[in-house]
């Protein structure tokens, strides 16, 4: 299968623009895959860090300014940075629902769990009905070992977008791994619809197949 190519938003062309939600998403890109809103990491699309920085230095009281800067430098690995401007961008606007997502999605990378759950619940809180925000949470309640909660947000990102390929994607992972296959499978097939070369479901899929050709295996030999 090929490999999946990166899907850009139209507006890529500015060095740095509005990260609109959590997680990078772009404001207004969208396809059905529901991963063309995410900038990628230190990659084509990820916003410059100098044009950011330098766009905060002329409007330092400027809350989505710092959230921008604080993402870009999260896509470029500097997580202190990235810490550093987002903790700036909530003092000045303490209800910015994707600076709070955000925020998460940086001490998730740091595996500090039980700070990324609390951030991705005050976006949640301020904003529930963005679907990426609940995919945020979800991630981060997956990262701290609360996997039913994390199936149960990743159920609410698609009860309001249905056709959100990548919360498909990991909510047929967290079906995998609490060893319900067969709704595994279910929401798996939904996201290979969606999106055919996405070979994140392609492999957990086959990892399904083997995993139930081993449990037929087993219980054959239990028969003789």
């Amino acid at each position: 299968m090929n490999k999946r190519q990166t899907v850009l938003t139209a507006g890529l062309s500015a060095a740095c623009i509005f990260v609109g939600l959590a997680g990078g998403a772009l404001a207004g890109g969208s396809d059905s895959t529901g991963r063309s809103e995410f900038w990628h990491r230190a990659g084509q699309g990820s916003p410059s860090v100098d044009e950011c920085r330098k766009q905060f230095k002329e409007n330092p009281a400027d809350a989505s300014a710092a959230n921008d800067l604080g993402w870009a430098l999260r896509q470029h690995g500097d997580l202190s940075g990235a810490k550093e401007a987002l903790i700036e961008a909530l003092k000045l606007a303490p209800k910015m629902p994707q600076a709070h997502s955000n925020f998460s999605v940086v001490l998730l990378d740091g595996h500090d769990f039980a700070s990324a759950v609390e951030q991705a619940r005050r976006a949640v809180a301020l904003d529930g009905g963005q679907p990426v925000f609940h995919v945020v949470l979800a991630n981060a309640l997956s990262g701290s070992g609360d996997r039913k909660a994390a199936i149960e947000e990743y159920r609410a990102a698609l009860k309001i977008r249905p056709d959100y390929e990548n919360a498909m994607y990991h909510l047929g992972t967290q079906l995998f791994e609490d060893g319900q296959l067969l709704e595994a499978k279910k929401q798996l097939s939904y996201a290979l619809k969606l999106d055919p070369s996405d070979e994140r479901v392609v492999a957990v899929l086959d990892q399904i197949m083997k995993a139930e050709t081993a449990a037929a295996a087993g219980n054959k030999s239990k028969e003789k």
